[in-house]
């Protein structure tokens, strides 16, 4: 075109048509998909709950039940003939006093196949659960259809391995017990010892689940034991740290006391509060207008607290009703505690005050007599 700056060669574009969409980067690909947060890691049981499993073992316990093979009474009675089997087989080959016709290898033999018969049934009664506990028991198969039942992993475990349990699956399925007879002796005893070993084993592996059970019901009795055991002796040294302390603080102890009288022959000697012949009171006064006992604390003590420990065999109720008085001149004396109920043990607090005498003193006509009689600061 005469007067444009195109060349001959460039293309025009038509003014009608429309430009192309540009393409954004984001709209040409998709738009990689969200990746998803880890799984958190479960949360680890607390302390209480870690120290509470390990002394009970609920998960152990529901964990072996859940598997099946705890046993059933039908299971446990099958497994009880195995044993017999085992044990009559073992004191065949090893006997006592030794065997006068000579060694017994072919019985033994025979023994722990039948060992080894039962303890197959008894497996089966295991996988079965307690649908074996209905009703009779029905006759077990035949020790081929046993055998091919059974689990293999429990043959091999039992027989040392897989190449052993076809050599045993060999020698428990043919030759009776009159053919094995014609065998050499050392044949005869070769296949009678392996044959109890596996018996043995096997029986072992299949009560595992049934020991573990009573192992742990067996942990939790002596657990438990030890637990109150150390329970009583936290107590006993939690008493005996007490009574130690009251001792300490009790101003009373070895302090002399007098009474408004004296019953005779009976009773401890001041100041004792403690002897062997008065064990249930350690003074007993006549019967008085009002009965009183008097501490004598030697100097000005301060305390807050009395405890009087009432006669322990009988005659509660006289020690009621009740007054304490303190003074520091033996002359004046003041009222700080009173009681009215009958009681065992009277443990009585107040403000602190300071005296040189205390006395409880019956407030009615009456005989009065304690166990133990405290002043504690």
């Amino acid at each position: 075109m005469i007067g444009s700056n195109q060349s001959p060669g460039d293309v025009v574009a038509s003014p009608s048509a429309e430009p192309l969409p540009a393409v954004l980067p984001e709209q040409g690909a998709e738009a990689p998909a969200a990746v998803p947060p880890p799984p958190a890691p479960p949360k680890r049981p607390g302390v209480f709950r870690r120290t509470f499993e390990w002394f009970w073992q609920r998960r152990a316990l529901a964990a072996l039940r859940a598997e099946g093979r705890v046993g059933s009474p039908r299971a446990r009675a099958l497994l009880r003939r195995a044993w017999v089997c085992v044990e009559l087989a073992e004191r065949a080959v090893r006997p006592v006093p030794v065997l006068v016709s000579g060694p017994a290898d072919a019985p033994a033999r025979e023994l722990a196949r039948q060992a080894v018969f039962w303890g197959l049934a008894a497996e089966e009664a295991l996988r079965a659960g307690s649908s074996t506990d209905d009703g009779p028991a029905a006759a077990a198969p035949a020790f081929e259809v046993l055998w091919a039942r059974a689990d293999a992993a429990l043959l091999a475990a039992a027989a040392g391995g897989e190449g052993s349990v076809h050599t045993l699956e060999a020698a428990l399925k043919t030759g009776g017990f009159a053919a094995f007879a014609e065998l050499s002796q050392e044949e005869q005893a070769r296949q009678a010892r392996e044959l109890m070993t596996f018996a043995r084993t096997l029986l072992t592996n299949l009560e595992a689940p049934r020991v573990s059970v009573d192992r742990i019901y067996f942990r939790r009795v002596w657990r438990t034991g030890g637990l109150l055991l150390l329970l009583a002796a936290l107590l006993a040294v939690a008493l005996s740290a007490r009574a130690w302390r009251d001792r300490e603080r009790d101003w009373a102890r070895g302090r002399p006391y007098h009474t408004s009288s004296v019953y005779p022959n009976v009773g401890c000697k001041s100041p004792e509060q403690d002897c062997p012949e008065s064990p249930f009171f350690f003074f007993h006064t006549l019967e008085d207008d009002h009965p009183w006992i008097e501490l004598d604390l030697g100097g000005k003590r301060r305390f807050s607290s009395i405890r009087i420990v009432n006669r322990e065999d009988c005659c509660a109720e006289r020690a009621v009703p009740l007054a304490i008085e303190v003074s520091q001149d033996h002359k004046t004396w003041r009222e700080i505690a009173r009681r009215t109920e009958t009681f065992n043990t009277w443990t009585q607090d107040f403000p602190p005050v300071t005296a040189r005498y205390v006395r409880a003193i019956g407030l009615k006509k009456g005989i009065l007599h304690f166990r133990r009689f405290s002043v504690l600061r």
